[in-house]
């Protein structure tokens, strides 16, 4: 546990005790007790709601590890996923299979220049100040290391109160204003936000808690056909202005690139 408690919204008792075991992600809350007919129903809902999202078209480990092949990744917020290659420390602000500490990525327990690249996959619109945990990548990285980056656009709070930011792509770009561009765009078009955002608008009609989940799985039904127009709806410099999630690949540099600059790489229409 090396956590700042005097800088947190975590505390280390948190985790101490049986209640608050999972932390903060309840990754120890993901495995489905349920029996019988409840169990296929959610295992069905959840293969509806869970179907793969286009990815980035690329692996940005593996180019990474072509230039580095004896890369020190850190992983922010790595919960039970696992990667292939490099020298891997997973860290999150959950207990979780691979996570080595769990620390708050506000305050990254590291010292300067430790990593040769840093990876943050849906992170950043659950820290408080996304503007400071970018500051602490670059601090820990080395010289020339490389961020990766994906945070979302147009979806709707997930993970309730610890949920508090988006970005446009523009907005994603400026917050790595101290890293050249080496690959970015959209993780899942206009078609995925509607589905997001369909799914959110049916189930919003009531609080209560049997109305909202047979209307969520109707609304999984009705949105899941949309996820097979997005490749036609992505294919525009317009589909930017509605992207599901924006991914960022880039290098460290010694200074920043200066604000018109960032404007001048706007995509969109």
């Amino acid at each position: 546990m090396l956590l700042n408690e005097d800088n947190s919204v975590f505390r280390i008792a948190d985790y101490t005790n049986e209640r608050g075991y999972a932390g903060a992600s309840g990754y120890g809350g993901s495995v489905d007790r349920t029996s019988g007919l409840r169990r296929l129903y959610r295992r069905f809902a959840t293969s509806l709601s869970e179907a793969p999202v286009p990815g980035v078209g690329f692996q940005p480990m593996d180019m990474i590890l072509a230039e580095c092949p004896e890369a020190e990744v850190l992983i922010i917020g790595s919960g039970e996923r696992q990667q292939e290659g490099g020298r891997i420390t997973y860290t999150d602000v959950a207990l979780a299979k691979n996570v080595a500490c769990v620390c708050d990525a506000h305050d990254l327990p590291f010292a300067d220049a430790s990593f040769d690249a840093v990876f943050a996959e849906s992170v950043l619109e659950h820290v408080c100040d996304p503007q400071r945990v970018v500051a602490e990548m670059t601090r820990v990285l080395k010289p020339g290391g490389f961020v990766f980056a994906v945070t979302p656009f147009l979806q709707p709070v997930h993970m309730g109160a610890y949920d508090f930011t988006r970005f446009t792509y523009l907005g994603h770009r400026r917050l790595f204003r101290f890293f050249d561009d080496l690959r970015s765009g959209m993780v899942g078009g206009p078609g995925y936000s509607a589905i997001h955002l369909t799914r959110h608008m049916l189930t919003a009609l009531t609080d209560r808690h049997r109305p909202r989940s047979a209307l969520r799985f109707l609304a999984l039904l009705l949105t899941y056909p949309l996820r097979y127009l997005d490749p036609l709806l992505s294919r525009t410099e317009a589909s930017f202005n509605s992207a599901c999630a924006c991914y960022f690949l880039g290098r460290k540099r010694d200074t920043a690139i200066p604000d018109r600059d960032i404007i001048a790489l706007f995509r969109g229409r």
